[in-house]
């Protein structure tokens, strides 16, 4: 069997008794995390731009939208809520895939268990199949499609939703190949995107895409077999007709899952994931060195290879913008003392205090980490921090771990993932409703229905 084959039969096979405790235990952790970075996002101002296309486009449903208690479509409400989810640049992140695989797997995922029905321990197992089909993707195609200008989680995330969903509506093998096939023509995303409203739409369009591809074929439509592997199909677009070894992959699909090793990372700061070690350096060097902005002279970040692809932004003029500057998030951390979703709204982006940081701020690759994969785990993402002050002394912070929430406490969520829920959950619900979300999210393989989920973070 060729590789496509090969990882549609094991999605196809994959249920919920061959689950290791700890994948059940990092998908509630995803849950939760997912509904935090929504809830954060659902009420940007320029969000209900989408707002109102999808109320003109999309016929009212049975499918909620986070933060509401309006319904849409099923396709309508996955184009909003993962748009939505990965507004704030929030979202978690796994390193096979180079992106970001719950805000296009869940929102997908969602919208077939409350139109189609699925157990809590359903859903778990489509997740988990969605999660490991995005990360040997990447592990496919990367780092040669984000060289090549593309965006993964928009060009891997429709496959990775429509893997999930196949799942959860028992697809054999041949229909989940047949919905990978489809998913696969949805594939689209450009970096030069990123730090403008169409990044966030990428999830949306990809969630969107990957639940249609899922539905389509359970309608009977017909795709391309060996999409994947085809000579022309997915990898070889995607890789500039250089992909990585199929073979090797297709022997490791769920060997271990993805989601255990290396494992899902959750997001300190709202901005992109190689800016969070270096903000972390920034305000350890603020808490304990008593660094103030008006004493910096330059502040050096030296950092992997990779980095000049995702944070090459160093004149932002909006928000948006500035959640893919390291530039812009090392300054609003310096001068703010924090870096949370009032530092992106646009008027702090051109604040003189920040500017005038941002342009001391250079970006330079770190000597000892120029040979790391980046889809080996999180060293990728260290940064060495070094500020010169205007009397010629300096500090610096070396970070290489403790740069994003830890997700889980033995098996429970752990307090630091529940504290950034009730951090972003506090600005459209009561602590009530959200205690009672933290609640579901817990018990999530034990309700006989997965959208029960959804109520709890209806408005």
């Amino acid at each position: 069997m060729g590789f496509t084959n090969t990882l549609a039969a094991w999605i196809a096979g994959l249920r919920y008794e061959q689950l290791p405790a700890q994948a059940v235990a990092w998908t509630r952790a995803a849950v939760l995390d997912y509904f935090a970075v929504a809830l954060a996002g659902c009420r940007a101002k320029d969000l209900q731009i989408l707002r109102k296309y999808v109320d003109a486009q999309y016929a009212a449903g049975n499918t909620s939208l986070i933060g509401e208690k309006a319904r849409l479509s099923p396709e309508g409400a996955a184009l909003y809520n993962g748009t939505m989810a990965h507004w704030e640049e929030y979202d978690d992140a796994t390193f096979g895939m180079a992106g970001h695989p719950s805000v296009v797997i869940m929102p997908a995922l969602f919208a077939a268990a409350e139109n189609f029905g699925g157990s809590g321990r359903d859903f778990v197992t489509a997740y988990v199949a969605g999660f490991e089909t995005c990360a040997k993707l990447g592990r496919l195609i990367n780092p040669r499609s984000i060289v090549m200008g593309y965006h993964p989680t928009a060009i891997i995330g429709t496959l990775g939703a429509a893997a999930a969903v196949s799942n959860l509506l028992r697809f054999d093998s041949a229909q989940t190949e047949n919905a990978l096939g489809i998913a696969a023509s949805f594939s689209s995303g450009l970096r030069p995107q990123l730090g403008f409203m169409v990044k966030p739409l990428h999830a949306g369009l990809s969630t969107r895409g990957g639940l249609c591809a899922a539905l389509l074929t359970k309608a009977g439509f017909a795709s391309a077999q060996g999409i994947i592997d085809g000579r022309h199909g997915f990898a070889h677009a995607f890789s500039g007709g250089q992909p990585n070894d199929f073979e090797a992959l297709a022997a490791n699909i769920g060997k271990p899952l993805e989601i255990i090793d290396p494992g899902i990372a959750f997001k300190i700061f709202p901005s992109n994931f190689h800016t969070q070690a270096g903000v972390v350096a920034t305000l350890q060097m603020v808490k304990e060195d008593g660094i103030k902005a008006h004493d910096v002279e330059r502040i050096r970040c030296l950092t992997n290879h990779m980095t000049q692809h995702s944070l090459w932004n160093d004149n932002p003029q909006s928000g948006l913008e500035g959640k893919l500057s390291l530039h812009y998030c090392i300054a609003a951390a310096l001068v703010d003392g924090q870096l949370e979703v009032e530092q992106f709204l646009d008027d702090r982006v051109h604040d003189p205090a920040i500017r005038n940081i941002i342009g001391r701020v250079t970006l330079e690759p770190h000597p000892s980490m120029v040979n790391l994969d980046f889809t080996k785990g999180k060293d990728f993402l260290g940064m060495e921090v070094v500020i010169v002050l205007k009397n010629g002394k300096s500090v610096s912070r070396h970070i290489t771990s403790g740069f994003s929430v830890p997700g889980l406490q033995g098996a429970d969520l752990h307090p630091d993932l529940i504290a950034k829920f009730h951090r972003n959950a506090k600005r459209v619900m009561s602590d009530g409703a959200a205690q009672a979300c933290v609640g579901a999210v817990r018990s999530l393989e034990e309700l006989a229905a997965a959208k029960e989920l959804l109520e709890t973070v209806r408005l």
